[in-house]
């Protein structure tokens, strides 16, 4: 496997902590937003804390796990997990899941590791949120690694042989889990699945021999599911674009503020659940000689424990039924007649605001509710 010098995209060690910590405490981005949440006074007094950090566990436990918890009792109702008793704290895994929020998802997750007495997992993020060097620095103190995604070509699949040999490199020598996404970008239309690139990708760092490669990466398929979905405007104009055969222009200041709104808007339920290691099921593959058929079902094997294991809310259950002119749901007792007025409301105030055909909105709208359901039914 070829050597790859992993420094530009990798997290920071324990021994660049403080040094980073410093840096950023100093630098006039980061203070811009420091100052929008505390007083002058425990701006200076965090500059002190922090140069006692001379860890990144230090930092995640210190700060990070009370500001995540800051936001779940902000905007969370409910926040349960399942799962955690199939794995084992010892080893080291790949979680592989459905992404509905830009931040939060990753952020969950490693909470409840925290919680739960396992090590975090390093965290795949993309470079088109790092736009400004603050947040690079943050981001890579809590344990994520840069996924380049403004290349083509030659440097693209360089890039991506660099990235996968990174992601093994960490499980497998390192024993530190990884975290990512199961495609490039937030489901937007409310339908998870894996992109068979991404499992490709995952294989270039491999020994050419399939079933090894994969087990050797312990693969862990994770499900998310949020109540309400805090960016769902800026998901129904992308599904909106899509459907219209236009492009979806987004700025930078578009992911910003879509970080900000899946941060502090309200989720209501919120479940994440771990599935069960791959590694038995993909033992099996070696009686399967084509390999494009061998990825294929893997993809398959992550996406049905996401969509079996995805919990579903009352949201769900009431779109499906209004997609499909029925009352199946509602006659199942899954929700109640007021749940509809209510969903129906919330669906008129968002079409209302914005532009563009109201009934093609309307059904965007109810669609992102309603696919994770219709996943589950068409389960093999």
């Amino acid at each position: 496997m070829e050597t790859f010098d992993f420094n530009n995209i990798r997290s920071f060690r324990d021994e660049e902590v403080n040094k980073t910590l410093r840096e950023l405490i100093s630098d006039e981005g980061f203070l811009y937003i420091l100052r929008k949440i505390f007083t002058e006074e425990r701006i200076a007094r965090l500059g002190t804390e922090l140069n006692d950090v001379k860890s990144v566990y230090d930092f995640q436990s210190k700060y990070i796990s009370f500001y995540v918890n800051v936001l779940i009792r902000l905007s969370v109702k409910n926040f349960t997990h399942a799962g955690l008793e199939n794995l084992d704290k010892s080893k080291s895994y790949l979680f592989i899941s459905n992404h509905r929020d830009i931040v939060l998802d990753s952020a969950l997750i490693n909470e409840l590791l925290y919680r739960s007495g396992f090590q975090t997992s390093e965290i795949a993020i993309g470079n088109n949120l790092l736009i400004y060097k603050w947040i690079e620095n943050l981001v890579r103190l809590n344990k994520s690694f840069i996924v380049r995604r403004d290349l083509a070509g030659k440097e693209m699949l360089q890039a991506s042989m660099k990235l996968s040999a990174y992601i093994r490199d960490t499980v497998v020598n390192r024993n530190t889990s990884v975290w990512i996404a199961q495609k490039e970008g937030r489901s937007k239309d409310g339908n998870d699945y894996t992109d068979t690139a991404l499992l490709k990708m995952l294989n270039f760092s491999g020994s050419n021999d399939f079933v090894k490669d994969f087990t050797e990466l312990n693969i862990v398929p994770v499900s998310i599911s949020y109540e309400n979905e805090p960016t769902i405007e800026s998901k129904i104009a992308a599904t909106y674009s899509k459907l219209k055969g236009e492009e979806y222009k987004k700025s930078l200041e578009d992911d910003m503020k879509d970080m900000g709104r899946g941060l502090y808007n309200m989720k209501g339920d919120v479940n994440i659940t771990f599935g069960k290691p791959l590694n038995e099921d993909i033992k099996t593959f070696n009686t399967i000689k084509n390999k494009n058929e061998r990825f294929s079902k893997l993809t398959s094997l992550i996406d049905n424990q996401i969509y079996a294991d995805f919990k579903l809310n009352k949201a769900n259950y009431i779109a499906f039924d209004i997609l499909n002119n029925s009352n199946k749901c509602l006659k199942e007792g899954k929700y109640f007649k007021e749940d509809e007025t209510k969903l129906k409301v919330q669906c008129k105030k968002i079409v209302s605001s914005m532009t563009g055909d109201p009934d093609l909105t309307e059904k965007i709208f109810y669609g992102i509710y309603a696919k994770p359901l219709i996943n589950k039914i068409n389960l093999p």
